[in-house]
């Protein structure tokens, strides 16, 4: 296998602010658009699970990914509290950024909230992430100043190639909590609308991964069915490519590693998660001009990078003798979450997030060629 590695281009840098979890997507005109997380820089840095500041920034490119314009908050400034966006174009052009959103309160307001039978979570001192299982004494031992709820799932429309995001569609996403993706959403090659996602608001020993399909363009949705419900593993961050007529590959996040399962009858079913040999999540799968797939995915073990991976099977195995290693020079685990594009046959740009030599943490990207 051939590979050349390219230049790094940076996205989007600010020295005041944390920058992280990119999707990228061609638009209808040619330009390149990412969509990607903004919040203040912190001493200890939270993600947005954590942090109620966290809104979607997006930005374009003229010139596949050379130059970069400034970067506008999308859909507005209202929208704040989100987790990482998903940027596609539609077969019909419609950009679409899907985000989940968390509800986020003072304590005061979130203590009188709860009593009254709202469902909140804390960051409570000497317990490991959020809890529900809030006790009285707890709201004196939160460790934030704000309390955790629910909002939803929700997919912004642009008939403008991204430029601004004027309808909103909330996903209906019961019996499930809202979850979310970190990518975003699929084109199939019916013209439907694919878009998997994980609750958010379940224990780590009890949450589903499901998908849910649009036959006009994100407009409407389909009912929420289950990818998988596995009590004793955590899967989340689901990624998923067609890989044939009917046929759907979902990559998944688990605590040990990165997993895949795969449906043959266009997601109404499907097989039980197997451990993939990838060392790296989480991941992201594109079918490529040649037909083969390529995943690519974080390293945030030393030599901490950015690496990818190619399948010449369906994803049934994957080639990690030969891994591509688009980046083992970033200084520390704080990077990840990349996405690919192929925007000419063999031709192709990853972006992602990773803090540079100076400590600030930026979205950047790296071309290249198979």
């Amino acid at each position: 296998m051939s590979v050349k590695i390219g230049d790094t281009v940076i996205v989007h840098k600010d020295k005041f602010a944390y920058i992280s979890h990119p999707s990228i997507a061609v638009a209808r005109n040619g330009d390149w658009v990412a969509a990607f997380n903004h919040s203040r820089r912190r001493d200890q840095i939270l993600h947005p699970n954590g942090d109620p500041l966290f809104r979607t920034l997006t930005c374009r490119s003229k010139d596949r990914g050379g130059t970069w314009d400034r970067p506008e908050f999308a859909p507005d400034f209202d929208e704040y509290g989100t987790e990482c966006p998903g940027i596609a174009c539609s077969p019909g052009g419609i950009m679409l950024l899907s985000v989940f959103r968390f509800a986020w309160y003072p304590l005061g307001l979130a203590r009188k909230m709860h009593a009254n039978g709202r469902q909140l979570a804390l960051k409570v001192e000497g317990r490991k992430g959020w809890t529900e299982d809030i006790q009285e004494d707890d709201w004196e031992q939160s460790t934030c100043a704000w309390a955790r709820g629910r909002h939803g799932v929700y997919v912004h429309r642009s008939t403008d190639d991204g430029r601004s995001f004027d309808e909103t569609v909330a996903i209906n996403t019961e019996p499930f909590e809202p979850g979310y993706s970190r990518t975003g959403i699929i084109s199939l090659s019916d013209g439907r609308l694919a878009y998997a996602l994980s609750e958010q608001h379940r224990t780590h020993t009890d949450r589903c991964v499901y998908i849910v399909f649009s036959s006009d363009d994100g407009f409407t949705w389909s009912s929420a069915q289950p990818i998988v419900e596995e009590p004793h593993l955590y899967f989340s961050e689901p990624d998923i490519v067609e890989t044939g007529s009917g046929q759907l590959l979902c990559v998944l996040r688990a605590n040990n590693g990165l997993y895949s399962c795969r449906s043959s009858d266009d997601g109404d079913t499907w097989s039980q998660p197997e451990i993939t040999p990838v060392d790296g999540y989480p991941g992201h799968v594109i079918r490529l001009a040649d037909r083969r797939l390529l995943c690519s995915y974080g390293r945030r073990k030393e030599p901490y990078g950015i690496r990818a991976c190619l399948s010449e099977d369906d994803g049934r195995t994957w080639e990690t003798g030969e891994e591509i290693v688009l980046r083992d020079d970033m200084p520390n685990g704080d990077l990840g979450y990349p996405t690919t594009i192929e925007y000419a046959p063999g031709r192709l740009f990853c972006c992602y997030y990773g803090q540079l030599p100076d400590g600030i943490t930026c979205v950047q990207g790296t071309w290249f060629d198979l």
